[in-house]
């Protein structure tokens, strides 16, 4: 920093001083704005093993919501530097405020009083990378506050925090009490776009009045959800009262209360429709609502409508906790090869979780009820026990994903019964920041040849597919993918897909070369 500096600490003056252009140090604290929202996470489905690079979309959607501004990355340079530049240790008293750094054009100090006065670009950072920037500011350093009458800016990079930026006026913060208010307030949390026309900040919660939330990067956001009152209880809950859900200038619905999980990894409720066209049912558009009966849990419907056929809804209950997860439901399903099958109802359990703690996991299932497909119509049981392995990365660029398992099916209509191994072997290689391929061998016993139900099912036990994604611009990428028959030699599908983002949704278009469909889907971020 090349400003001159003064350790107050050190000075035996009394007098308000004008310090010229200066820096003065002394402590600050900053806000408690750390909702972290679990995300939800873009699902791909088709023959050709392409799933398993959906990390990739959703690496890049996640960096493209958490990108740092200029003003960030330059703060978390001057922090690094001021580090280096402290002229006495740091404090082993964790309450004790860190040292700041205040920097302006005009710089006034009354060490009798604490009385600060800072004006024409004037900067207050603190040590761990939190800064207050401004054109004019009062301050008390006895008191640890902090004054904007006018327009200032608060921005965020401190480690173990998300990362924020806030630009408001009358700012007051206390930075000895961590508590604070903004008004007619817009910035982003982590990749949570947030305005209000009040912003009430607490050691334990942040009040929102008059506001919205947004994942949407929009200066007009395309959706929204908007409230009289938010209340932001970081890393657990968000209520919002008198919520409002908003696409562009439409109320899309309401909520006189409204309950949002944002603990870490928090399994996120969908807020927005989705909407596309296949060549197969037409043009679609589908909306999943859900409503909390218990903790733990929900009832939910997911509507669905094809132009061509109409409405093929699922609705149910489910319950989860932990590793475990049960659910009772009854509609219509869909496979990759456009085949359509009714479950009504349809019992489901699954058990999941780690063995010794370690790198490997097991997974129980079972699933029974009443099938029907055309003029077929039976009890059909499933169970099964699969194992896998965490990604095992056996090279700085190479890495191994597997599992097997045995599974048991059972139909009452013919008694028929399958059982046997199945297998998953699949390579993935980063041929380079954007280039991506893979290649995978798959073993299942059961087959559409065996089976009552050829619903989600292949004709052939081996498959190997293989396939690789080139992100070709920052919000474009192209992926190919193709299976085989392994046994047979015989090629059986190929996939072309485009993603591209564009700003809060993602258009997905999908090309089957082999059945010469396509599949086109506009999904709002995030997903």
């Amino acid at each position: 920093m090349p400003r001159a500096a003064l350790d107050v600490a050190q000075t035996g003056e009394v007098q308000m001083k004008k310090l010229g252009k200066g820096l003065l140090c002394a402590g600050l604290c900053a806000a408690c704005l750390v909702p972290v929202r679990g995300e939800a996470a873009y699902r791909s489905g088709a023959d050709t093993g392409v799933e398993v690079l959906d990390y990739i979309e959703n690496e890049r959607r996640s960096r493209r919501e958490n990108q740092l501004t200029e003003d960030q990355l330059r703060l978390m340079e001057d922090a690094k530097e001021m580090r280096a530049n402290l002229r006495q240790p740091l404090s082993t008293d964790a309450n004790a405020p860190l040292p700041v750094a205040i920097e302006g054009d005009d710089l006034f100090y009354d060490q009798r009083t604490g009385d600060v006065y800072a004006k024409g670009a004037v900067k207050i950072t603190e040590l761990d990378a939190k800064r207050f920037t401004t054109d004019e500011a009062r301050g008390n350093l006895k008191q640890q506050e902090v004054s904007i009458d006018g327009k200032g800016r608060i921005v965020s990079v401190t480690p173990g925090e998300p990362p924020l930026y806030m630009d408001g006026y009358k700012i007051v913060y206390n930075y000895g009490k961590k508590t604070g208010r903004l008004e007619n307030v817009s910035g982003k949390v982590g990749g949570l776009h947030i305005a209000g026309r009040r912003i009430e900040l607490y050691p334990e919660r942040v009040l929102v009045f008059d506001g919205y939330e947004t994942k949407c990067s929009a200066e007009k956001p395309d959706y929204r959800l908007s409230g009289d009152l938010i209340e932001i209880f970081p890393e657990h809950e968000m209520i919002v009262y008198q919520a409002k859900f908003w696409v562009k200038d439409k109320i899309l619905y309401t909520r006189d209360e409204m309950h949002v999980d944002i603990s870490p990894g928090a399994k996120q409720k969908q807020t927005l429709p989705r909407v596309g066209y296949d060549s197969d049912n037409g043009a679609w558009i589908s909306y999943r609502f859900s409503y909390e009966l218990l903790p733990r849990v929900d009832a939910y419907f997911l509507f669905r409508y094809y132009s061509r056929i109409n409405a093929r809804n699922i609705y149910g209950l489910e319950w989860s906790n932990g590793g475990s997860r049960f659910a009772v439901e009854s509609g219509h399903y869909e496979d990759e090869d456009n085949r359509w099958i009714r479950k009504s109802p349809n019992f489901m359990y699954s058990y999941s979780n780690r063995i010794v703690g370690g790198p490997f996991r097991y997974t129980l299932s079972l699933n029974r009820g009443k099938w029907k497909y055309r003029d077929i119509e039976s009890i059909h049981t499933e169970y099964e026990a699969y194992f896998s392995r965490d990604a095992l990365e056996f090279l700085p660029t190479w890495k191994l994903l597997a599992g097997i398992g045995y599974n048991v099916t059972y139909e009452g209509l013919n008694h028929s019964r399958i059982d046997g191994l199945r297998g998953d072997a699949t390579i993935i290689h980063d041929m380079g920041p954007d280039w991506t391929a893979y290649v995978g061998y798959h073993y299942n016993r059961k087959t559409s040849q065996n089976s009552l139900f050829d619903y989600d099912l292949d004709s052939y036990p081996h498959k190997l597919n293989f396939g690789v994604s080139w992100a070709f611009t920052e919000r474009d990428r192209f992926l190919f993918g193709q299976a085989f028959d392994a046994r047979a030699h015989k090629q059986k599908e190929i996939d072309y897909f485009w993603f591209h983002n564009m700003h809060c949704a993602e258009l997905i278009l999908r090309y089957r070369a082999h059945r010469k469909t396509w599949h086109v889907s506009l999904q709002f971020a995030p997903w």
